[in-house]
């Protein structure tokens, strides 16, 4: 969303956050020169690392031959649904254990601590899974039956992601969903595509990510009833720029880090730190380097890792490739992170061009793509997702060589 964004600023150049201009002593025009300069680089970097992996694997887009013999319905249908039951198992625990729905869409605000502790919620990543499985399964016997399943698994996972007050597993979700039925069932191509029902699928997704930050705030349903809320603003293309966009946090990083304070990888390991600090939370440091950012320019005073999170305002703004690249190591780091970057995404593509129906290889190319970067968040998240997906591979591989799936019952 990089284009609409400056295509935005460049219209409206009173919209773009003041308070970063001033955190980084330089005016907006100086401001989007160098991170334009920076980002182009990027993104040379990144084709750079796509073109190296690419030229030494030269493997075609090929569906498995007598794709009917090779997958079994029934098995894969049980492993679909075997899923779901193990994800909703745990968001009920979970939902029992806070007490209740109540609870939780009253506490939307404080959703981190809430779900801080709570590993067993990993489990929810299964969800993921469920619609690829049936997608499966509507390719092999078009079921109609099967076609109401996976609608309703849409909805209902949709509703369990989005209770948490959060909207990008819901749109991964969505873009995973599309991706899979585009390999699984019917390439998708943009003169087959009804424009009625894009522009209507836009418009809802635009006013879902608009309208998840307002249900999630303090007190939400009572300001809703008592007509708090400007919705002129909470509505507003600007904010919806801003939610869905990280542009401006890498105008930030382009423009405030040089020699003096970059960060050389200072607080590389927080997350096991983190993950092993039995004392008060307090006192450990942030895994999400982007609460240093949000910081940095809510106080206009320099915070870096490993600084302990109670010693900072608990707000972020995540940081992407550009921000860690250029945080840690300025243009070099931006060019290293990219060209990594690039082969990353190129690897796992070759992966999923070897079985492009199989659901993990289709999740992992997904999440790799929209979701993977060398910040500590994104690797913990890599980290906590890769063994799910490795769970569904195995437990796809042994589904597809069972004895008898040589034939379709």
């Amino acid at each position: 969303m990089n284009l609409p964004f400056i295509l935005f600023t460049a219209l409206y150049p009173e919209s773009f956050y003041k308070s970063i201009l001033e955190a980084c002593s330089t005016n907006l025009n100086d401001a989007f020169l160098k991170y334009t300069v920076v980002q182009s680089i990027a993104f040379v970097s990144l084709i750079l690392g796509i073109y190296t992996y690419s030229r030494f694997t030269r493997n075609s887009i090929k569906e498995p031959d007598s794709f009917k013999i090779l997958y079994n319905y029934k098995n894969i249908k049980r492993l679909g649904l075997s899923l779901l039951v193990v994800a909703i198992s745990g968001y009920s625990f979970f939902i029992i254990r806070i007490g209740g729905f109540g609870y939780l869409f009253t506490h939307l605000h404080n959703r981190v601590e809430l779900q801080s502790g709570q590993y067993y919620l990993i489990a929810l990543n299964f969800l993921y899974f469920v619609p690829l499985f049936l997608m499966l399964c509507i390719k092999l016997k078009n079921k109609v039956s099967d076609k109401v399943l996976l609608i309703l698994s849409i909805v209902l996972i949709s509703f369990i992601f989005s209770s948490f007050g959060a909207r990008k597993n819901t749109l991964i979700l969505l873009i995973l969903v599309v991706v899979s039925y585009h390999y699984t069932l019917k390439k998708i191509t943009f003169k087959g595509v009804n424009k009625t029902f894009l522009l209507i699928a836009v418009v809802a997704l635009s006013l879902y990510i608009l309208a998840i930050p307002i249900v999630r705030r303090k007190d939400a349903l009572a300001k809703i009833e008592s007509k708090e809320i400007n919705y002129e603003k909470a509505l507003s293309v600007k904010t919806l720029l801003y939610n869905v966009s990280y542009t401006f946090i890498d105008v930030f990083a382009a423009n405030y880090f040089n020699e003096e304070n970059a960060w050389h990888l200072k607080g590389l390991s927080d997350p096991v730190k983190v993950f092993l600090f039995k004392g008060d939370k307090s006192e450990a440091p942030p895994v999400d380097q982007g609460v240093y950012f949000w910081n940095i320019v809510k106080y206009k005073k320099d915070f870096s890792p490993s600084i302990p999170r109670g010693k900072m305002h608990k707000n972020s703004w995540p940081i992407e490739n550009f921000g860690f690249g250029y945080a840690n190591f300025l243009l070099p780091g931006v060019i290293v992170a990219f060209y990594l970057q690039g082969l990353i995404f190129a690897l796992v593509y070759g992966f999923l061009k070897k079985e492009v129906v199989n659901p993990a290889l289709q999740f992992m190319y997904v999440f790799v793509v929209f979701n993977f970067n060398f910040s500590n968040l994104r690797l913990s998240q890599l980290a906590a997702t890769l063994p799910i997906a490795l769970v569904c591979y195995v437990l796809f591989y042994i589904v597809t060589n069972h004895k008898k799936s040589n034939r379709l019952l």
